[in-house]
């Protein structure tokens, strides 16, 4: 009887042994099954892929490739005379913006070829499309006044989530009366609301331009 016993308990090992053997084939297979369903993936997403074929724009013969300014941020303590003064002009002349109904101010300064510096502020309407950006505001008083060329702008507003750039409409506007790449300074207006608001030293500027704004305009030429 003893005997009997030890002979069971070698057999409920081996089928212990067995077992586990078993469940390892399972996983093991189940595992194989998944590799390959990874594998069929892949295989599905590298084929709708787009094509990567093509040529490099800057080969069209189609399209103009003016030589573009370089992109970059600085504080405002580090800004050459050029940007400074046209970024506190514009930051002056967004005190007199008119916006009743968005209640977004908006200051802008460009400086001529002569080198005559105009500001000019947003003006809203009831009727929306007569008003006018700021952008187009200071441009046009010196259109108005003769200048048909400007080498540098700065464009003012405060927004919470950082730079205001130029509307789609002002990018071409302005690219109509720059000969070459121009320098575009964008700075986040003060939110205080002082009589004479200033920029703090270390306010941070992006210094960007009307090629970078607007890397392929319309033009007819």
């Amino acid at each position: 009887m003893q005997q009997k016993r030890k002979d069971l308990k070698r057999c409920m090992k081996r089928l212990d042994a067995l077992q586990k053997e078993l469940v390892k084939h399972r996983t093991c297979k189940r595992l194989k099954m998944c590799i390959n369903q990874l594998r069929e993936l892949q295989r599905e997403v590298e084929r709708r892929q787009p094509c990567r074929t093509g040529y490099p724009v800057s080969e069209s013969l189609k399209l103009s490739h003016p030589i573009k300014l370089c992109e970059y941020t600085i504080s405002f303590s580090q800004l050459d005379n050029c940007g400074r003064e046209l970024l506190e002009d514009a930051l002056n002349a967004r005190c007199f913006a008119y916006a009743p109904y968005s209640n977004f101010k908006v200051g802008a300064a460009f400086r001529s070829k002569e080198g005559r510096v105009f500001t000019g502020c947003n003006v809203e309407n009831v009727a929306l499309t007569p008003g006018c950006c700021a952008e187009r505001t200071a441009m046009l008083k010196g259109i108005s006044e003769g200048c048909r060329v400007f080498n540098a702008g700065a464009v003012v507003a405060y927004h919470p989530s950082g730079y205001t750039t130029p509307c789609g409409v002002c990018r071409q506007f302005i690219i109509e009366f720059a000969k070459l790449d121009i320098p575009i300074y964008i700075a986040q207006a003060p939110e205080s609301s002082a009589p004479i608001p200033l920029f703090e030293d270390d306010a941070e500027v992006l210094v960007t331009s009307i090629y970078h704004l607007l890397p392929h305009s319309f033009s007819v030429y």
